[in-house]
């Protein structure tokens, strides 16, 4: 499975369709990036916290491939329904790799439901790994002159520990943040709820930090 990872990592098609995407984005004035940095972060994110949460090597894999796809459906320059999509464009890419039915089901139904209220665990763990990248490498200048998503410019990374059952995501900045401005935006009401959920679904409770201090 680790082996088809990286074969599709390295796919020229891939790599130049999440260039198409930057390159639309920065053109269209969007407020974040969905390109292939943002992409590999995720895919990051996706490993190292199924890893802490126990999830199985084989299902890390396929999570991972569907870090990989789940914003390729950015392609026409609109986020509107990228997860559809993307989960769409996907289930043509994979269908020829071998992969399990079950386990290509499930790679395409988190996809899908990365957006917003995802119910499987691959869906959750992915939807999870994309909020939490709110860093100030994602935000576009147009969307530093939004009021909240300009807050996320001062984020310089995330840290994703599980200590005595408890989740705690770590949101390190560069110490200018306004946590308040922050806290009032829509989406961060989403990243906070994508772990919330992510938390629950695993029995755990869960911390959020602001560079090692709770808010």
């Amino acid at each position: 499975m680790q082996s088809i990872v990286k074969q599709m990592s390295n796919d020229i098609e891939i790599i130049e369709t999440y260039s198409l995407i930057a390159e639309k984005e920065a053109s269209f004035g969007g407020y974040a990036t969905h390109d292939l940095s943002h992409v590999n972060r995720v895919i990051d994110n996706c490993e190292k916290i199924a890893k802490l949460l126990g999830i199985y090597d084989n299902d890390i894999a396929a999570i991972k491939i569907a870090a990989l796809l789940h914003d390729i459906g950015c392609a026409n320059g609109e986020k509107n329904e990228h997860a559809k999509r993307s989960a769409e464009w996907a289930k043509r890419y994979l269908q020829n790799k071998d992969l399990p039915e079950a386990m290509l089901t499930k790679i395409i139904t988190a996809i899908r439901e990365h957006s917003n209220d995802a119910k499987s665990i691959y869906g959750k763990v992915l939807l999870f790994s994309d909020k939490v990248d709110i860093c100030d490498k994602r935000i576009l200048p147009n969307g530093l002159l939004i009021i909240g998503n300009r807050q996320y410019g001062h984020i310089k990374s995330v840290g994703l520990t599980v200590i005595n059952e408890t989740l705690i995501v770590n949101f390190f900045t560069d110490g200018h943040i306004d946590i308040v401005e922050m806290n009032e935006y829509y989406f961060t009401k989403k990243v906070y709820q994508g772990i919330a959920d992510l938390a629950c679904c695993f029995g755990f409770n869960h911390e959020i930090l602001i560079d090692g201090e709770v808010f």
